[in-house]
């Protein structure tokens, strides 16, 4: 009798530990909003607090080109004169006149073509900048995804040991398993809900992230990623992402813009550096004098003519010197992103190549073979045929077969987003 006694108390406490670990499986609950990755990417579009800070760029840069069209102010002028007229009797006058000034480098249309050409290079840069969004926030996105199915994952292997702890604990008090491997099975559910808990911690996190990226504040509903990853069914031609890298990366085109930007400004300074002159006209009127010695009778006079400066500060050549290296400059930066780009699509090319068959390495069988070996092992443990020990070895080979999957389909969808992202291509939200 005691014998049978102390394997049903030792059943009991294994069975009431793991009810225990069941009970206390209390992990924060949250609405859930399942979204779609094109759905996504526009909500980050008109969301993200980055990219609406750039649109005030473009949005200065348009005012500035509105601002450089105006013309230039004409002067008036307006004297009054008197001389002494109540003592000498020599008569008041007063003139008025208008002046404009004329450059004849036209720095008005140097001025625009400068204010144009920078607000275009804004537009370039706030579209480089979304690109790069674009894609890291896709990253994110499949990040989170990774982490959902991982914790998935976990909780289904929890799962499986959790009714392996309760089938071994009513198997001891049968007599068909021993004290050793009824702890064992129910120490092996605790260290997996350790796993599960920190799993939907990370899965939590990576459902933050998302919403960090859309713009939004925090509440007590979360993103969470629908669909699955991209298929691997992807083909590229090196040349042709080359090529079009270099036709269509807004890096490469704000360069070529930039240099432009500078070829104008350095029109600009020899267009401040032109002659220029002011176009005048006058109007006076003289009342009477009545003066005895002098007298003159009253009269209006009209007066024209321009008026030079004299630009002694041309002489001075440094701004223009400054500009033509400015000019240099550029052109040197756009060959650099040329060289740049051109490595950097060879590189994520590269690695596309090496994640999308690492990726497809677990699609030969591997998963399939490693939970065939895992439900025979099961099946064998239980009707006596094999100790616990190959069980747990065995789970242990197909949760890790599982997760490098995963991770393999996480690195592989990011090489990608990157190569798609280096080449100024955008295929994989279609």
């Amino acid at each position: 009798m005691k014998k049978i006694f102390k394997p049903f108390i030792l059943s009991l406490v294994i069975f009431a530990s793991v009810s225990h670990i069941v009970s206390s499986q209390k992990l924060p609950a949250y609405l859930n909003d399942s979204i779609s990755l094109p759905e996504y990417l526009s909500a980050v579009r008109k969301g993200n607090l980055g990219y609406a800070a750039g649109k005030f760029d473009v949005d200065m840069a348009e005012a500035e080109l509105k601002a450089s069209k105006i013309f230039p102010d004409p002067e008036i002028s307006v004297v009054y004169s008197n001389n002494e007229d109540r003592i000498l009797q020599m008569g008041q006058s007063l003139e008025a006149g208008i002046s404009y000034p004329v450059s004849l480098g036209n720095k008005r249309r140097a001025g625009i073509a400068v204010a144009r050409s920078q607000y275009e290079l804004s537009t370039l840069m706030l579209n480089a900048y979304f690109q790069n969004l674009r894609a890291g926030a896709a990253i994110k996105y499949f990040e989170a995804l990774r982490y959902q199915k991982i914790y998935l994952l976990k909780t289904e292997i929890y799962r499986q040991l959790e009714k392996l702890a309760r089938a071994d604990s009513l198997r001891l008090v049968a007599g068909e398993a021993t004290p050793l491997d009824a702890m064992q099975s129910s120490l092996e559910a605790k260290s997996q809900l350790a796993e599960v808990y920190q799993s939907n911690a990370d899965m939590q996190n990576s459902y933050l992230e998302l919403i960090n990226q859309m713009g939004r504040k925090y509440s007590d509903t979360i993103i969470v990623p629908a669909g699955d990853f991209p298929d691997q069914n992807h083909e590229y031609d090196l040349n042709e992402l080359i090529a079009g890298a270099l036709e269509n990366r807004s890096e490469l085109l704000a360069a070529f813009k930039n240099r432009e930007v500078s070829e104008n400004y350095m029109n600009l300074i020899k267009a401040e550096r032109a002659p220029e002159f002011n176009i005048e006209a006058g109007y006076s009127y003289n009342s009477i004098v009545r003066n005895e010695i002098a007298p003159a009778p009253e009269y209006n006079g009209l007066s024209a003519g321009i008026s030079l400066p004299l630009k002694f500060s041309s002489l001075n050549r440094g701004n223009i010197s400054a500009a033509d290296m400015a000019v240099k400059q550029s052109l040197t930066l756009y060959e650099e992103i040329r060289l740049q780009i051109t490595s950097e699509v060879i590189q994520a090319y590269n690695n596309f190549i090496a994640r999308k068959k690492k990726a497809g390495h677990y699609n030969t069988g591997l998963i399939d073979d490693a939970l065939k070996i895992l439900e025979g092992r099961i099946y064998s443990y239980q009707h006596g045929e094999s100790g616990l020990i190959e069980v747990l070895n065995a789970q242990r080979t197909y949760t890790e077969l599982r997760i490098n999957f995963l991770e393999a389909l996480f690195g592989y969808t990011e090489a990608l987003i990157s190569l798609e992202r280096s080449a100024g291509i955008w295929k994989i939200s279609d």
